[in-house]
């Protein structure tokens, strides 16, 4: 089975039970003044997922998500959330057609913008392979092998004799 579909099962499967797991500390986003100093005052990436309660399940799913990500990487980025029916500022200062949105800002401007999150492996390699985080060690892709400098044939298997 593909490893994003794995993991999507797993993911649906750990919303669904639930409990057991700790989840890191989400804050809200009340107004236009709170957000321009967030902008200003944090000094390490800022994630925003941008969210509605008329969303429904998929806002859920990355809501549990994002607060089950920031348990282990909160020290290296901050998460808030958005109603985006509250807030219209953030919708129309950066054009937020669609929730769940989540925006990553890196020095006060948008780094990475993922919506219509279908795919919650998909954004948490889009994070690990953008830097913001390390990558589990368990987790990281092995290293191409090194070229020999002595012999260049020597990683290829045998040639095939006739008659094999």
């Amino acid at each position: 089975m593909e490893k994003r579909v794995l993991y999507g099962l797993v993911v649906m499967l750990m919303y669904l039970v639930g409990g057991g797991y700790s989840q890191g500390v989400v804050e809200w986003i009340r107004d236009k003044a709170e957000w321009e100093e967030i902008l200003v005052k944090t000094e390490i990436h800022i994630g925003v997922m941008v969210t509605s309660p008329l969303c429904g399940a998929p806002c859920d799913i990355v809501n549990d998500q994002v607060a089950r990500f920031v348990e282990p990487y909160g020290d290296r980025i901050k998460f808030y959330k958005v109603n985006i029916l509250e807030t219209l500022f953030f919708a129309l200062d950066y054009k937020i057609l669609t929730v769940p949105t989540v925006i990553i800002f890196k020095e006060g401007t948008i780094n990475i913008r993922f919506e219509s999150l279908s795919d919650w492996s998909m954004f948490y390699e889009l994070l690990v392979n953008s830097s913001i985080i390390d990558f589990p060690p368990d987790l990281s892709p092995a290293p191409a092998p090194a070229p020999s400098d002595s012999d260049p044939d020597a990683d290829l298997p045998p040639p095939l004799q006739s008659g094999e």
